[in-house]
């Protein structure tokens, strides 16, 4: 393993505060790890790594180094895989999180694009429901939707995800339609608990904004699953228009108070900060945008 190979192994033991994730990460075992770190450490003559049973860390040392090399090691790669760039087409395996119903349903043609197009990369897909650390975890990338505030990862906009409120007709029929955000306040309303506020829902109108706090019998995580339950007559439910747009064209629901625009939330592809971006994770980053572009 090259002096190179050593630094690369260090940076990422770390970030992510382990020799097991950081070997695996790397493509070696624990043992080859901890031994290329000791020797690197022998090398300079300093103790880089205060090393438990539980956890890894760094002393001063550690952090001196880890300053100093990190942007020499970004700068190395970009020109690294400049030059990789010219003669091979880009290969190895694109590792990516993205909530559930929303890989699923409106990410997965994105990805099946993406991989027609670029035939040398597997791509390794984790759909979850919950914030992923990029880092901790051994993720190229991740796609979130909502407010972003992760200040240490590089987010780049794809899309906005618009919001529609809808409900069954024969609930309507019987609960009378709200005409006002105010009026949701009386209503059964789905509550989504994948949302940042689930019980406060925002709307404008021109230049009026209005947020009610809604109440529900019915609580759960997941838009399609929220869109089914206002099918299914359990309330009013607030989701992405693209998990409302099958139920919609069935009239399975109608769209409740079409004057007023629910506060939108953005579709984002977030990466980290700290680790140099791939080739292959710019080829996607630039492929979601072109997606989303056309209209997906």
């Amino acid at each position: 393993m090259d002096r190179i190979d050593t630094l690369r192994l260090f940076v990422s033991v770390a970030e992510m505060g382990s020799f097991t994730k950081a070997a695996e990460r790397e493509g070696m075992t624990p043992g080859a790890a901890s031994k290329q770190i000791t020797a690197l450490e022998t090398r300079l003559q300093a103790r880089l790594l205060e090393r438990t049973t539980r956890s890894v860390r760094l002393t001063d040392a550690g952090e001196a180094l880890l300053e100093r090399i990190r942007p020499w090691l970004a700068e190395f790669e970009v020109i690294e895989e400049g030059f990789a760039e010219e003669g091979a087409a880009p290969a190895g395996t694109l590792r990516v999180a993205a909530p559930v119903d929303f890989g699923a349903r409106i990410l997965m043609p994105a990805i099946a694009g993406f991989m027609r197009r670029w035939p040398g990369l597997d791509v390794r897909m984790s759909l979850a429901d919950r914030m992923v650390d990029l880092v901790d975890e051994g993720f190229d990338v991740a796609v979130r939707i909502g407010h972003l505030t992760d200040s240490s990862l590089i987010a780049k906009r794809l899309a906005r995800a618009c919001m529609s409120v809808v409900a069954a007709p024969d609930y309507l029929a019987a609960a009378g339609a709200p005409e006002k955000p105010s009026d949701l306040a009386s209503h059964s309303c789905i509550i989504d608990r994948n949302k940042p506020a689930p019980q406060m829902w925002r709307f404008t109108q021109g230049d009026r904004v209005e947020e009610v706090k809604i109440n529900g019998r019915l609580t759960l995580n997941g838009a399609s699953a929220a869109v089914e339950a206002a099918a299914q007559g359990l309330g009013i439910a607030c989701s992405p228009s693209w998990a409302a747009r099958d139920a919609l064209k069935a009239h399975r629901v109608v769209s409740v108070m079409p004057d007023w625009e629910p506060d939108h939330r953005d579709v984002w592809a977030v990466f980290p900060s700290n680790r140099y971006l791939a080739h292959r994770v710019r080829l996607f980053v630039d492929h979601l945008a072109e997606h989303f572009r056309e209209g997906a």
